[in-house]
């Protein structure tokens, strides 16, 4: 009998030997269990109640930390969980935060690959809305040669991964670029031809179907295909209506968009009418079904994409996304204009008015409103429609200038592609005539790799070019008005020598910012340098630079400091020096006060501020302050030059634009979250602050102040 049951035993062991071994060496399998549950429920609320999702990936954190630390896949799944929902809600700098600690993660997670992609399709997705088109293409293009979409594994998140890769960039495709009929149609048949493998769940599903149906709607251009496209396009949004008519898989997110949707395609005036006669009970049976399971009745509508696009807005304000609740304003509101309905058009954008949330996170969108703002005549003063026609221009170049960036891109890697494909050509043609010419054959693919190196250095080279122009022309412009002023004084014979002497100083002080300003803007100049700072060197060296023209009237003060940051120690010092001269410029008499501390709502970040008795600036200069577009008042000195009353008067520009160029570059550098920003009452002073990351190291302080 032993000998009978030995082997089905031994094959039972084996299997529960198999199923219950950990991912990892020394994870608790019921724990492991428990964070998994956690992230499963923060994964399937994702669309559905975005901050419910980010509540459980946090506990996901929170017992992980505490009971399961070397559980790095659950982690990383957290992490991503996160930067969705902050990605839902449109939190984008958030997002970012989340998605870059799973791309910084470098340890051995089984799982690591797969996550970092769907990090970067995240980032993708972020980019977009950004209309970083050339970002967000450069992601999809490197994961799409990664080799990653052609793995056989079948995993869920792998599976997400795809199905996320396909929606990404057919969305790319269809809002931010102009791809050809022919590569949007093979892009659909492969997404058709690969969706039963791509199963994930419903909310993943019904992205996917709406992805599938703006591609195809996208496709109607084609006069010629127009009715089979428009086919396709219904189908697909009567399948998600259909699943969304399941109670448990309902989402107000995905319905609105479905929506949304079927208002684009009534609106649209490249539909030719034989298409809808053709799909007429398609389109029937679409209205119906609403009607019976959503109680929304379409068929006794006067106008159905205007009650498809209402329906829509209507239940994007009951989510938690700003960005959807913008774009469907802004899409309700120019139907009306279309339709010569002025009055509730200037309602729905009025809306954008009061819920200030909807501004700056879309800039596409963005410009569509300003535009509306001003067709609709939402104005209520001149002043009204300078702003927002200013507004207007500045996205709409900020938009074509990402276009120019992403054109450049695809010519590039086109020449890429088709010189890869003519290698590839012509090292087949030679392995077919002799096995011996196998050497050329390698040498041919490391040509290959070379020339896409090349190709990828040629890339950032334009891309420093293009920004070395903008910082040419704005260096031009600011110096312009900034020694003006200096050039006038100093052609005046009557100036007094110590005024003039001061007029030499400030213009000195001029250059020597122009040259700060083309060491930090042109590529070849200064480089960053990071390291650990200790802000009392910093102080102590600006406080033995710096020039006290107003003498004993004004006292200035750098209270020493214990503590560190991670930054350029140069930058640092320029950036703080230029503040200190700044404030002793617009300060007659009283104090300029120099400080550091932790900052009171992040303690990863110190906060140094400047403060000074000065003349102080209005809350429009204020805003204006670090713009190179935007001129303040000058600082006038309290010295007369002659009889004549001439007064001196600063220029301001380089100075300030340095410091926030310079806050830019440790950003990008150091923790995402460095910022600079000014407050002032007129008449009391102002004072400076920037944020830099803080290092947790404690430096020697010694008192010190300024004569």
């Amino acid at each position: 009998m032993y000998r009978t049951f030995r082997l089905p035993l031994l094959a039972l062991l084996c299997l529960l030997v198999c199923t219950c071994s950990p991912s990892a060496p020394g994870i608790d399998g019921l724990k492991r269990s428990k964070a998994d549950r956690l992230n499963k429920m923060s994964f399937q609320q994702r669309y559905q109640n975005a901050a419910m999702s980010e509540r459980y990936a946090r506990q996901a954190l929170h017992f992980l930390n505490d009971s399961l630390t070397t559980y790095d896949d659950g982690r990383l799944r957290a992490w991503n969980n996160i930067a969705t929902s902050y990605y839902v809600r449109s939190c984008h700098d958030s997002a970012f935060r989340y998605v870059d600690s799973v791309l910084a993660y470098d340890g051995n997670s089984p799982n690591r690959e797969v996550e970092q992609v769907l990090a970067h399709l995240i980032e993708a997705r972020l980019l977009q809305r950004n209309c970083d088109i050339a970002g967000s293409y450069q992601i999809l293009y490197d994961i799409e040669h990664s080799g990653f979409m052609d793995s056989d594994d079948g995993g869920l998140l792998y599976n997400l991964a795809r199905s996320e890769f396909y929606i990404t960039t057919t969305t790319l495709n269809y809002h931010y670029r102009s791809k050809s009929q022919y590569q949007q149609a093979e892009l659909l048949t492969e997404m058709e031809r690969r969706r039963q493998k791509l199963r994930c769940d419903y909310a993943e599903d019904m992205s996917f179907n709406y992805a599938l149906a703006y591609g195809y709607y996208s496709l109607c251009n084609d006069t010629a295909d127009q009715s089979r496209h428009l086919s396709k396009a219904l189908h697909y949004c009567d399948e998600n209506l259909h699943l969304l008519g399941d109670s448990s898989r309902f989402s107000t997110y995905h319905l609105g968009n479905t929506y949304q949707l079927l208002g684009f395609m009534l609106w649209s005036k490249r539909m030719k009418p034989q298409s809808w006669e053709d799909n007429a009970d398609a389109l029937d049976s679409i209205c119906n079904y609403v009607d019976l399971t959503f109680g929304f009745t379409i068929a006794d509508s006067a106008d159905t994409a205007m009650a498809f696009l209402r329906e829509a807005t209507s239940l994007f304000f009951l989510h938690d996304d700003p960005y959807q609740r913008l774009a469907a304003i802004v899409a309700t509101g120019r139907y009306c204009m279309t339709r010569g309905d002025t009055a509730t058009a200037r309602n729905y954008f009025f809306e954008a008015l009061i819920d200030t949330t909807m501004m700056g996170i879309a800039p596409k969108i963005e410009a569509m409103l300003y535009e509306g703002f001003l067709t609709a005549g939402c104005a209520t003063s001149l002043d009204d429609v300078a702003l927002w026609t200013r507004k207007e221009i500045e996205l709409l170049n900020y938009i074509k200038q990402n276009e120019s960036a992403d054109f450049m891109l695809q010519l590039e890697l086109s020449k890429v592609k088709r010189n890869s494909l003519h290698y590839l050509a012509f090292t087949l043609a030679l392995a077919v005539l002799s096995l011996g010419l196998i050497v050329s054959l390698i040498l041919l693919r490391r040509r290959t790799k070379a020339l896409q190196h090349e190709t990828a250095m040629l890339q950032q080279a334009k891309k420093k070019d293009i920004e070395r122009i903008a910082n040419v022309e704005t260096c031009l412009s600011v110096l312009r008005h900034d020694i003006t002023p200096f050039v006038s004084y100093l052609q005046n014979e009557k100036l007094p020598e110590a005024l003039k002497h001061e007029v030499i100083t400030q213009l000195i002080r001029t250059f020597e910012n122009i040259k700060n300003w083309t060491n930090l803007s042109i590529p070849s100049g200064l480089q960053f340098q990071s390291s650990t700072v200790h802000l009392n060197e910093v102080f102590e060296r600006v406080a033995t630079s710096i020039n006290n023209f107003r003498g004993a009237a004004l006292q200035i003060r750098f209270e020493p400091t214990p503590l560190a940051v991670r930054g350029d120690s140069q930058l640092l010092e320029i950036m703080l020096r230029n503040l200190v001269n700044n404030a002793i410029q617009y300060t007659e008499r009283g104090s300029v006060d120099v400080s550091a501390r932790i900052a009171d709502d992040n303690d990863r970040f110190v906060e140094v501020s400047v403060a000074d008795t000065g003349c102080g600036m209005t809350p429009d200069e204020v805003e204006n302050l670090f713009r190179a577009d935007k001129k303040i008042k000058s600082s006038p000195t309290s010295h007369p030059a002659d009889g004549d009353g001439l007064q001196i008067h600063y220029g301001t520009g380089f100075g300030l634009i340095l410091c926030r160029y310079i806050i830019k570059k440790h950003d990008d550098n150091t923790r995402r979250g460095c910022r600079i920003w000014a407050e002032s009452t007129p008449g009391k002073g102002s004072t400076f602050r920037f944020l830099v990351e803080r290092v947790e190291e404690e430096a020697p302080t010694t008192s010190k102040q300024a004569k």
